[in-house]
C-alpha cells in the first residue's frame, strides 16, 4: 500500500504546522486541507484547500475525500457524532489510512482515563475506528506523551522561563514521557510511510524521558540562574481540576492533566509499559540539556 494524497482536517491548531512541515519534506505527498468556510486560518501556499461548511456535511466530505489516500483528523474530540460522520465518509470514500487526533497520553489505558476523564472522548473515537476494521480502511493512533517544547513555551508544564520559576509537584522525581512538536510531525510521516506495520493500533513514541527535577536543573544550567521553586501536591491538583470541570470551568483541564502527569502513575511513562516505535517512525530520543538550551535561546527544537 502506498500513500500519496493526504487530507488534513482541523488545520490551524498546535500540531498542524509541524505535521504539514514534516510531510512537505517528503516529495511523495500531495496535501489538501479541509478548511471550514468560517475559518480565517492561513496555510502554506503549496497546500491545496477544500472549503467545507462548518457542519461538515457528508456530501461535501465525500467530495473532499475523492482521490485521497489518507485522512489526518486533528479536530479535538468534542463532537463525537461529527467524528463518526467523518470516519463513515472516509470509509465510503475508500480512504486507506485514517489518523485520529490521538496525540498525547495513552487513552487506551483505563487508568489514564480514570485519572483524566476528559480523555474518554478520544477513546470513543478509537473504539469507533475499531468497528471499521475490515472495511478496507486502517487506522493508527500516535501516543506521544506531553508536547514538551510547546508545554514549556506556553507555561502549561508549570516552568516559567520568563520569571525563572517553577512549580514542582510531589517529589519532582516522578518520570514521564514527552515529545517535541517536530518529532510528532515526523511520526505522522513515519506512519504514512509504513501503513502495514502500523495498521489498526496505537504506536508509541517519545523524544524525552524526564522528570521535573531534571528539567529544573537543565533550565538553571542553561540560564545560569537559580530558579524560584514552589511545591504542590499532584493528587490535590488533579482533584481540584476535576471539581473545576464539574462546574464548567475548563481551566481545570490543565490541573487534571498535570496532576496525572506528575503524580507518579506508571501510565505517565508509557514506554515502561508499551514498546516504542521510534526507530520505525524515524523519531530520535533527544538530550534534555540540548533541548532546553535551544528553548532558552529561542532556537528551533528538532
Amino acid at each position: 500500500m502506498s500513500i500519496k494524497n493526504v487530507a488534513i482536517i482541523g488545520a490551524g491548531g498546535n500540531l498542524d504546522p509541524v505535521i504539514v512541515e514534516a510531510l512537505e519534506k517528503n516529495p511523495t505527498y500531495t496535501l489538501t486541507a479541509l478548511t471550514r468556510k468560517s475559518s480565517s486560518s492561513t496555510l502554506p501556499s503549496n497546500v491545496k484547500t477544500f472549503s467545507i461548511d462548518d457542519n461538515y456535511p457528508t456530501d461535501q466530505l465525500l467530495e473532499a475525500f475523492k482521490g485521497q489516500d489518507a485522512v489526518i483528523n486533528l479536530m479535538p474530540p468534542i463532537d463525537i457524532p461529527l467524528h463518526k460522520t467523518i470516519i463513515d465518509a472516509a470509509v465510503e470514500a475508500g480512504i486507506k489510512v485514517y489518523i485520529p487526533g490521538e496525540f498525547g497520553n495513552d487513552t487506551d489505558s483505563e487508568e489514564m482515563i480514570t485519572q483524566v476523564p476528559i480523555f474518554g472522548s478520544k477513546r470513543q473515537v478509537l473504539d469507533y475506528l475499531r468497528t471499521k476494521e475490515g472495511s478496507g480502511m486502517t487506522w493508527t493512533g500516535i501516543v506521544c506523551g506531553s508536547f514538551f517544547d510547546w508545554g514549556i513555551n506556553m507555561g502549561f508544564l508549570d516552568f516559567d522561563l520568563k520569571n525563572k520559576s517553577a512549580v514542582i509537584y510531589n517529589t519532582g522525581d516522578e518520570i514521564w514521557a514527552g515529545s517535541i512538536l517536530s518529532s510528532i510531525g515526523k511520526s505522522v510521516d513515519g506512519v504514512l510511510s509504513h501503513p502495514s506495520e502500523t495498521a489498526n493500533k496505537l504506536v508509541y513514541i517519545q523524544s524525552l524521558k524526564v522528570n521535573q527535577n531534571g528539567i529544573l536543573a537543565a533550565f538553571e544550567k542553561a540560564t545560569g540562574q537559580k530558579w524560584t521553586v514552589t511545591h504542590a501536591d499532584a493528587e490535590k491538583t488533579r482533584l481540584a481540576g476535576l471539581e473545576k470541570l464539574g462546574k464548567g470551568d475548563f481551566s481545570g483541564v490543565k490541573d487534571t492533566i498535570l496532576g496525572a502527569l506528575y503524580g507518579g502513575h506508571p501510565e505517565a511513562y508509557y514506554p515502561g509499559l508499551k514498546p516504542l516505535s521510534n526507530e520505525l517512525l524515524g523519531v530520535k530520543e533527544l538530550d534534555l540539556d540540548d533541548v532546553v538550551s535551544k528553548i532558552v535561546k529561542g532556537e528551533k527544537v528538532e
